[in-house]
């Protein structure tokens, strides 16, 4: 009988033993843990804020703001996101024309930040281009220059879109330094272009979508060829469809999208320079560019 008391006693004390070791291996553990999944927790969050995007697009004209840019294009997009902050990098590479007369590769380069439908950014053109005296451009070049002079141009941009609900959106552009200057009784002087825009997207179903815009300056600047003050240099429809198909490739999210995209610089339009012969296509004031486009991004 004792000896079976003596075994109960040793069973609950190993057993209370045991408890409190248990109860220190589960602090313990909780200790290690805890900090583990919250830096877990972190990185993921981390990770989230952390984005990017790539893109190529084939067009049949670069129309850009209502002017005649070039002809057939290949244009790539790279942007890297961090918690809104952003870099983006975009390069064309195409003629002049359908002529195929001569090239107009350009480098384009914005940092910005983008959040709650509101978007500021700076961006810097780079066009391989030469001066009047046959040098080729230089890529830091800050100068004021004529219209083909210099191959560098600079912009602040802020837009704005309400939401998703109402795409109504508006853009100001006001450029700051590079090709902007006219003469003035024997002065080069800087023009500081501005252009504002304001735009509205339809949704039609079926991943249609058709884009309208309406693009005016308000004083004398390029996109009138430095001439007159306040003008309406664009009405714009962009008809666009798209196909996701991220499901098929993982982590990448694939996006096509096929586009028609019709603009027209009403500023001075006459039935002479709507359509010009192609070799003339930059006087032209009726533009049509139709492209394809695939985007990756995570």
């Amino acid at each position: 009988m004792l000896a079976r008391l003596r075994i109960c006693i040793f069973c609950c004390i190993f057993a209370a033993d045991m408890k409190r070791k248990s109860i220190l291996l589960i602090w313990v553990l909780a200790v290690i843990l805890v900090p583990m999944s919250a830096k877990a927790q972190a990185t993921a969050e981390k990770e989230s804020k952390f984005s990017w995007s790539a893109s190529a697009t084939m067009t049949s004209n670069y129309i850009w703001r209502g002017l005649y840019c070039g002809g057939p294009s290949l244009q790539l997009d790279a942007t890297v996101d961090y918690a809104g902050f952003y870099a983006n990098m975009w390069w064309n590479v195409g003629a002049t024309d359908w002529t195929f007369s001569a090239f107009n590769p350009e480098v384009d380069l914005q940092i910005g930040f983008s959040r709650w439908g509101l978007n500021i950014n700076y961006l810097y053109c780079y066009y391989f281009d030469t001066y009047p005296d046959g040098t080729p451009s230089r890529f830091f070049d800050f100068k004021n220059h004529p219209r083909g002079g210099g191959g560098t141009t600079g912009e602040w941009r802020v837009s704005y879109r309400v939401s998703d609900k109402i795409p109504l959106s508006c853009l100001v552009a006001l450029r700051t330094f590079g090709r902007d200057g006219y003469w003035e009784n024997g002065a080069l002087k800087r023009a500081y272009s501005t252009y504002i825009e304001l735009g509205y997207d339809f949704a039609l179903g079926q991943d249609w979508q058709l884009d309208a815009r309406v693009g005016v300056t308000p004083a004398k600047s390029l996109y009138t060829g430095f001439e007159g003050d306040f003008a309406v240099t664009l009405v714009g429809l962009k008809l666009h469809k798209t196909w996701a198909i991220g499901s098929k490739v993982e982590g990448l999210k694939p996006v096509v999208k096929a586009f028609a995209h019709v603009m027209l610089q009403p500023w001075q339009v006459t039935k002479d320079n709507l359509i010009r012969p192609i070799a003339e296509a930059g006087d032209q004031k009726l533009n049509l560019a139709l492209g394809c486009s695939v985007a990756f991004g995570n």
